[in-house]
């Protein structure tokens, strides 16, 4: 069966949204995305055409609560590996907070980068807030390979636009 650190069977969809799929021991299914948001970074092609929305989306579970599953974590870092390793790519990942979990998801997110130690395998996040006119806020996170030759336009490209967004309205 593996242990917790023994990623599920990983199936590649593909697509245009980059499609990954997996199911639990516990019968839950994901969706993994990697999104193309050329849009979201107003940059250079060099780095637009490579920016990525990150989307962990469960879609199928069974009733009742569900164990904790360390599995999934792993998993999801097999798939993030994957992709990156295809190309020059960028992932961001945004924390939304619509219901309220906005920063719980976040400390998750981070709590992963850390114990996957993706920055001693060679990738580089940075993160960046987002507040809204209305009081809403949320984070951002881009995850890129340290070796990118692009690495100081794409932070600068995410400090002008959290700049841009974040003026007062």
């Amino acid at each position: 069966m593996g242990n917790s650190q023994t990623p599920y069977q990983i199936e590649f969809l593909g697509g245009k949204d980059n499609v990954y799929f997996f199911f639990t021991k516990f019968k839950v299914g994901y969706l993994v995305k990697f999104k193309p948001s050329f849009y979201v970074l107003d940059a250079e092609p060099a780095i637009a055409d490579h920016v990525y929305e990150l989307v962990i989306a469960q879609i199928e579970k069974p009733e009742g609560p569900i164990p904790p599953d360390e599995r999934i974590l792993y998993t999801i870092a097999a798939i993030a590996e994957d992709f990156f390793n295809k190309e020059q790519n960028i992932a961001i990942y945004v924390c939304d907070d619509s219901d309220g979990r906005g920063r719980a998801r976040k400390r998750k997110f981070d709590g992963w980068f850390v114990y996957l130690n993706f920055e001693g395998r060679g990738y580089m996040k940075i993160d960046q807030g987002f507040h809204e006119a209305d009081g809403f806020s949320y984070s951002a996170s881009l995850i890129f390979k340290s070796e990118n030759r692009l690495k100081i336009q794409i932070i600068t490209a995410l400090d002008e636009l959290a700049d841009r967004y974040n003026q007062p309205k």
